[in-house]
């Protein structure tokens, strides 16, 4: 390929993907990054590192263009398509690693591209993982971290009870939250790992075995963090257990499983042996008959490539320029006096609705004073525009990210007072010796759905079809008393919600 192609492919890469680059690097280390995946700005640059390193063994392998390249090329630009239509951040940067693979075999061959096959499937790990997927990750973590942290501490004869992720000492209720589930530090080492291995050892099981023996370190180094904050709180430093003293500590913690990391290297090494080191080269391929690399048709794949892209580009421009607000009804005008129900409104925090994202949001507390029953507190989220990878959080992830812990969960039919009905999450969650039962589900454009994935399908659908992607979720929330059932709390707490239900097609469009 001609310097002049090069760069112009590299300006259509840019138009395509420098707002979603932009994106990825401020998520790495912007003003509100996200701590799970800071380690993220290192690994292009290991990339980097590694393709300059083996840069004279690369530049000896001679082209052996293949046009098993292009369905790739084209796989990518309808991934980025289906991920800006449907307000995903990771589809659009999983398609720039599809769209690289097929460049290289493409214009350069298979044999280049298996010569890069390593830093190009590293740069994976740059990626965050979608929330839809690391929610659930991170509850299962806390509740692991939970677990060895109060075996631990029974261990030294400290009285504990645990209770999913809360850990009740006699001085304080401790509880596992998701910033203490240890996934950063677990992704983090594996990177680390990855980047150690390839560094300083030669062979590839001792490579696998570093990398796969990261994940029970990082777990259990969080653990042992989290039983040092207990132990701290027992004994009255609850000060020193919080704050700059926690931050520091994970620091130290983490230092410590790299120093694991490292011995558990030398012990093999020291059981097995290292042999000769065969040289890390790139295996050379004999070059192609020059008269057949004269008649490559290296413009036809250029233009080819180059329209494709350029369609995809412009497509994509004109369709952002244009995608449908709807009008609504502010979520704060839905009425606070229905019946003998007063509802009182509850302020979330700036650190809340920065996790949460540009929508929407109504916080409010039901209570009716002529009878004597719990409050409902319903909640509701919507938000205008999803493009921005700004989407809706599950109670599914925020429940037991609060400490409770579901006891019983089930997808059912609630009844609507024109006689339909429509599909909801029940869950009865449990925190200590209190219960609540909890009904949520997604709803836009007419549409109601309890699945998460469901939910995500139809946003995109809507967004290829409708050109809008707004959508909500509504949830409501109301303490058991002791012996009710989850059906005798449902018909509680529908004596409001069957008042407000017809309401929500104005505050969420159809």
């Amino acid at each position: 390929m001609s310097y002049r192609n090069l760069l112009a492919l590299l300006l259509l890469i840019a138009w395509l993907y420098a707002s979603i680059l932009a994106r990825l690097a401020l998520q790495w280390v912007g003003p509100h990054s996200d701590p799970n995946f800071q380690h993220g700005i290192f690994v292009p640059i290991f990339a980097l590192f590694v393709l300059w390193q083996d840069r004279k063994q690369l530049a000896a392998i001679a082209p052996a263009k293949s046009w098993a390249g292009l369905p790739l090329v084209v796989l990518s630009m309808v991934v980025l398509v289906l991920g800006v239509l449907g307000a995903d951040i990771f589809l659009p940067r999983v398609s720039l690693l599809i769209l690289l693979a097929g460049l290289i075999i493409l214009f350069q061959g298979w044999t280049f591209f298996r010569a890069v096959l390593f830093p190009w499937a590293f740069l994976i790990l740059m990626i965050p993982i979608p929330a839809l997927l690391i929610n659930r990750v991170t509850f299962p973590l806390q509740l692991v971290a939970a677990k060895w942290a109060a075996a631990l501490l029974e261990l030294i004869r400290v009285p504990v009870f645990l209770e999913g992720n809360l850990l009740t000492l006699a001085r304080k209720q401790l509880d596992v939250a998701e910033a203490c589930s240890g996934i950063r530090s677990l992704l983090s080492l594996v990177t680390l790992a990855i980047i150690y291995g390839y560094l300083l050892e030669s062979r590839k099981w001792v490579r696998v075995v570093l990398v796969c023996a990261a994940v029970p370190i990082a777990v259990a180094a969080n653990s042992f963090r989290v039983f040092g904050t207990g132990l701290l709180v027992q004994h009255g430093y609850e000060n020193e257990a919080e704050g700059f003293y926690h931050t520091v500590s994970g620091l130290v913690i983490f230092a410590v499983a790299l120093v694991m990391l490292f011995a558990l290297h030398r012990v093999i090494s020291l059981i097995w042996k290292i042999g000769p080191v065969a040289s890390r080269s790139v295996a050379h391929v004999e070059e192609r008959p020059t008269e057949e690399m004269r008649t490559e048709m290296g413009a036809f794949r250029f233009g080819i490539v180059s329209a494709t892209m350029l369609a995809t580009a412009i497509g994509l421009q004109a369709h952002s320029s244009t995608e449908i607000i709807p009008p609504h009804q502010p979520l704060s005008s839905l009425p606070s006096q229905i019946d003998g129900w007063k509802g009182t409104d509850n302020v979330l925090d700036q650190q809340t609705l920065d996790i949460l994202g540009p929508g929407e949001f109504l916080v409010r507390t039901y209570e009716d004073a002529s009878e004597l029953q719990p409050w409902i507190n319903l909640y509701i989220a919507y938000f205008p525009s999803q493009k921005a990878g700004d989407t809706i959080h599950s109670p599914d992830h925020c429940l037991p990210g609060a400490g409770w812990i579901p006891t019983s969960r089930e997808v059912i039919r609630l009844a609507r007072p024109d006689g339909s009905s429509i599909p909801v999450n029940r869950y009865v969650v449990s925190k200590l010796l209190e219960r609540q039962l909890v009904l949520y589900w997604f709803q836009a454009h007419g549409r109601v759905t309890a699945s998460e994935w469901q939910a995500k399908h139809d946003l995109i659908s809507d967004s290829i079809h409708m050109n809008r992607s707004d959508g909500g979720m509504v949830r409501l929330m109301t303490p058991m008393l002791e012996g009710e059932s989850a059906d005798a709390a449902q018909a509680r707490m529908m004596k409001l919600g069957s008042k407000f239900l017809p309401l929500l097609d104005s505050y969420i469009p159809l």
